[in-house]
């Protein structure tokens, strides 16, 4: 069964930035921060230290991209749910698209 939400939750949008390195998620009814993650304080991500990041919101996750590095986060809190590095494949701007783009 699925997880029940309050309407207050349910209407809550979200925004993730990607800017310099980190990824920031904010309340996009106030610009209140909800969580930010500097990649270079994750495993491996050093190589993204004030670097452009690109974002995505994937239902409950935010994906996030950086010089071949790819990133998700849990949406509620920033966890890291898993980081691939494709840095081997060159080192220019890493982009993202959903099914939805």
């Amino acid at each position: 069964m699925p997880e029940r939400r309050s309407t207050s939750e349910q209407s809550r949008a979200l925004i993730a930035v990607g800017h310099a390195g980190s990824v920031l998620l904010l309340e996009a009814a106030t610009g209140r921060p909800v969580w930010e993650r500097a990649l270079a304080d994750l495993p491996a991500g050093q190589p993204c230290d004030g670097q452009p990041v690109t974002v995505r919101i994937v239902g409950e996750t935010v994906i996030a991209a950086s010089l071949g590095h790819v990133f998700a986060f849990a949406i509620v809190d920033g966890e890291l749910l898993w980081h691939l590095n494709r840095r081997g494949r060159g080192d220019g701007e890493t982009s993202l698209a959903t099914e939805r783009d």
